[in-house]
């Protein structure tokens, strides 16, 4: 049996260390000590905590993972942050495509992240407070707390955005309940005085909303007299919004002590009616049903968008108060009754939004009626609703109405079809001073819905027939529009 000789190593081996295996393991031990340094982790704190400043919140609260050095790091930025919105866009777009249990566990991980932060911020204001995600009445707990942490901050600006899916209304599914308790509001009484066997929530009623600027409520179900004591006890409440909110029937918004100047009610399925009276209110807008609106001195309004289902002679007489002041005025066109109506005359409109069926062949007409009524108008914006099927319409004739004062035009829902071309052509041989036409070839959003817009994935057929219809607008539009004015087709 042959003796194994160990083979000596080369020279050229010993000095340049390429084929010495013990050698090559410590250069490589060595270099691995060097990359691995964790050189960002020797800064002092002050440093990490400005570079953690500059992230946002949850990259922030996620660093805490990377090792007992950064585990505690973020809390020191949360006691500085005034803003906590907590709006989880990317996966809330994500929920409609995901099966219920993988939905829950995500919507889990929502409340368990903002009740991590809630618990550890020990700042002693927090001026925003935004919750933006898919939540039912399971988690009204946690929710409860949430905006009693925001009263016990100081919020200016509050915000529960709980839209399901974070698109569309919840009129068949369950919405989480404001509770009356929370602000010591007894239910079933009718005076509506606070609760004496809860202190510590009077307490906060009292003290946590003096501050409160904006109050917005998403899919929640607030009732008229949860809404009626902000108003009356939130001394620099300014911004109103109440969206979806199923059990809400009545509104009041009376008296000059009232701070409130913008107010936004929109798709409450069992709201009947609103009284606004000696309030100074600067812009109403109303999106839904018909319902009983009654409006009186309101001397600084200015804006107002009616969106619901009534026609035109309801919607100037319940306006009747406030008409020749008003400078902003939106109208669903879908339900023009009175074709001959005469219109009154709206001295300082500068900007009118008008909403139509595409096949509605009274359309000139009615454009013809607002232009001589509008002296002033300087933005005009159309909104055209196709129907299920693409049809042709011929509209009725409308007398030439020059306009001088008339700038920009802007026409949502332009499909390239020869009623559009007639729209476009009606104005630009009226309004003598036009300067600028916007085309916009995507469907507009419909009334009764309120999702925002950027959160819906467009269908392949949409988006091909949006494309037809930009490449139809360019054609059909481009030779036509004087050099004068600017075309934009977006």
């Amino acid at each position: 049996m042959k003796k194994r000789v160990r083979r000596p190593t080369s020279q050229f081996a010993q000095k340049q260390g390429g084929y010495n295996l013990r050698d090559r393991k410590k250069n490589k031990h060595e270099c691995n000590n060097i990359l691995g340094l964790d050189r960002i982790s020797s800064l002092p704190n002050e440093v990490l905590v400005s570079i953690l400043s500059h992230l946002s919140l949850k990259e922030a609260q996620a660093t805490s993972v990377l090792s007992r050095r950064w585990q505690h790091l973020w809390r020191h930025v949360l006691a500085s942050t005034r803003t906590l919105d907590f709006d989880a866009e990317k996966t809330l777009c994500r929920l409609s495509n995901l099966r219920a249990g993988a939905r829950d566990l995500l919507i889990c991980r929502y409340v368990d992240w903002v009740n991590n932060v809630v618990e550890h911020h020990q700042g002693p204001v927090v001026e925003t407070f935004r919750i933006c995600f898919d939540l039912d009445p399971k988690f009204s707990s946690s929710l409860d707390k949430w905006i009693q942490f925001a009263m016990e901050k100081g919020v200016k600006m509050l915000e529960l955005d709980l839209l399901s899916y974070g698109v569309f209304p919840r009129k068949f599914f369950p919405c989480y309940i404001f509770p009356h308790e929370l602000l010591g509001i007894k239910k079933e009484s009718t005076s509506k005085h606070l609760c004496s066997d809860i202190p510590s929530l009077h307490r906060c009623a009292c003290i946590g909303f003096k501050s409160l600027t904006v109050l917005n409520f998403k899919s929640v179900d607030v009732e008229e007299e949860v809404l009626e004591y902000f108003l009356s006890n939130c001394p620099v409440l300014e911004r109103l919004l109440v969206d979806d909110s199923p059990n809400l029937r009545n509104l009041r918004v009376v008296g000059p002590s009232i701070s409130l100047k913008y107010l936004v009610i929109e798709q409450c399925s069992n709201f009947i009616s609103i009284e606004i009276c000696d309030t100074n209110l600067v812009s109403f807008i109303y999106v839904g049903c018909e319902i009983n609106m009654l409006l009186r001195n309101l001397p600084h309004l200015v804006e107002v968008c009616d969106y619901s289902y009534k026609s035109i002679g309801d919607a100037f007489t319940q306006l009747s108060c406030c008409l020749s002041q008003l400078e902003i005025l939106k109208l669903n066109g879908l339900l023009f009754q009175e074709r001959n109506h005469v219109f009154p005359v709206l001295a300082n409109l500068k900007q009118l939004e008008l909403k139509f069926q595409a096949n509605d062949c009274f359309i000139l007409l009615q454009l013809a009626s607002f232009i001589k009524a509008s002296p002033y108008l300087h933005r005009l914006v159309l909104e055209l609703y196709p129907l299920s099927e693409r049809i042709e319409t011929r509209f009725k004739k409308a007398s030439k109405c020059s306009h001088e004062y008339l700038r920009v035009v802007e026409i949502g829902g332009y499909d390239g079809r020869a009623s559009d071309f007639e729209i476009v052509k009606y104005l630009i041989e009226n309004a003598v001073q036009l300067e600028k036409i916007v085309i916009d070839p995507a469907d507009p959003i419909e009334p009764h819905y309120c999702f925002p817009k950027h959160r819906i994935k467009k269908t392949i057929e949409e988006v091909e027939r949006e494309e037809n219809a930009r490449n139809l607008a360019r054609q059909q539009l481009i030779e036509q529009v004087p050099s004068t004015v600017e075309f934009v087709c977006l």
